[in-house]
């Protein structure tokens, strides 16, 4: 059987994105997968968010076992805790995002706290511009020791080598947190100062910039759209996130899948239609994105036959997971066709950042 799936660990596909594709733009897609290890993934902050909200004791095999007789998703377990907290509880719904905040950094701010660091990390969110050059060292040094082997941290190492890689035109993540800009603008200020030879504390102009709305402007900086809205670590009632647009409950998913005009839905649907995606750290069983997919490989397919002799199969997009067993392999190798997705694979995430820089190397 002919397959699509490429390995990125093959010497063919050395630059393949920064040469083969020199005239094409491209846009990297991150969900919740590439925090993993930092914090915590969408099924164990289900169930922090349960206990928390239930003042229930549940494992992962209590919820595991509760869910095969209720066999909700997770964003509607969510929506249950909202209610619960709301309707029963007789609170509010800043009040519950008080308590998502703190069941999304707990692990993170304790390992901070622990480290002498937890002033240092928490600025970094939203401000980190306003921190010192002792602090940025400091908070470089924190991930460094603790988070080198994660997806995000060797992400971010690679987007910030300028010199050498094929950047992309935009991110899209649809995280609730902003770790990866926060700690592209804070490696980037180390790796500009590093390179200094003025005495000074230099704050280089930014190569990215985290876009929340419509109304936000980036110039001649990469954007990184953060479709889901953020939510940040606080130490007072004033905010610099936009937690009021979060997409984190069944609510506010069924809301977005019915606004066709939606920022969100827009936003996506234009960068699918016109660059090259890369996925990281996403499942890909999120139904908006596969219907977007849908949307825009048809359309794209419909345009590449109107001049063909022969129907055509696209297959613009590459999803980065791991090689499975052969059984699955082959069913996801034909899985995604439909959405105009290829997969890349790697053997493992530890190495994804060298398998980034094969790829993107210009």
């Amino acid at each position: 059987m002919s397959t699509k799936t490429i390995n990125l660990h093959d010497a063919k596909y050395f630059k393949y994105i920064a040469t083969r594709n020199k005239h094409e733009n491209w846009t990297l897609c991150v969900g919740a997968g590439i925090c993993l290890g930092i914090l915590p993934s969408w099924n164990t902050l289900t169930i922090n968010l349960i206990n928390e909200i239930f003042n229930y004791t549940w494992t992962e095999d209590d919820f595991k076992e509760k869910n095969k007789n209720i066999g909700f998703s997770l964003d509607s377990w969510i929506q249950g805790c909202q209610n619960y907290h709301i309707n029963i509880n007789q609170k509010t719904k800043k009040s519950f995002n008080i308590i998502l905040e703190k069941v999304l950094y707990k692990d993170l701010l304790e390992k901070a706290k622990n480290n002498n660091i937890l002033d240092e990390v928490i600025k970094l969110f939203e401000k980190s511009d306003k921190l010192n050059k002792i602090e940025v060292y400091k908070i470089c040094n924190f991930f460094d020791k603790e988070y080198s082997n994660t997806t995000l941290l060797q992400l971010v190492k690679v987007l910030s080598e300028y010199d050498n890689i094929k950047l992309p035109q935009s991110i899209i993540t649809f995280n609730a947190d902003s770790l990866l800009p926060s700690l592209l603008r804070v490696y980037q200020i180390k790796y500009h100062n590093e390179n200094e030879t003025e005495k000074d504390f230099l704050l280089p102009k930014e190569r990215y910039v985290k876009i929340t709305s419509s109304y936000n402007k980036w110039g001649n900086k990469i954007p990184i759209f953060q479709l889901h809205g953020t939510i940040s670590p606080t130490v007072s009632d004033k905010t610099n996130d936009n937690r009021e647009k979060l997409i984190f409950l069944e609510d506010s998913y069924t809301e977005l899948a019915s606004n066709i005009h939606s920022w969100t839905q827009s936003t996506f649907l234009y960068t699918a239609q016109n660059n090259k995606l890369i996925f990281l750290g996403l499942s890909m069983t999120d139904p908006n994105i596969r219907k977007w997919l849908g949307w825009t490989n048809t359309n794209n397919i419909n345009e590449i036959n109107k001049k063909a002799s022969k129907s055509n199969l696209s297959l613009e997009h590459l999803w980065i997971t791991t090689k499975k067993d052969n059984t699955s392999q082959t069913f996801l190798d034909v899985s995604m066709h439909h959405l105009g997705v290829k997969l890349a694979l790697i053997n493992s995430w530890d190495d994804i950042g060298n398998r980034l820089k094969h790829i993107l190397t210009k």
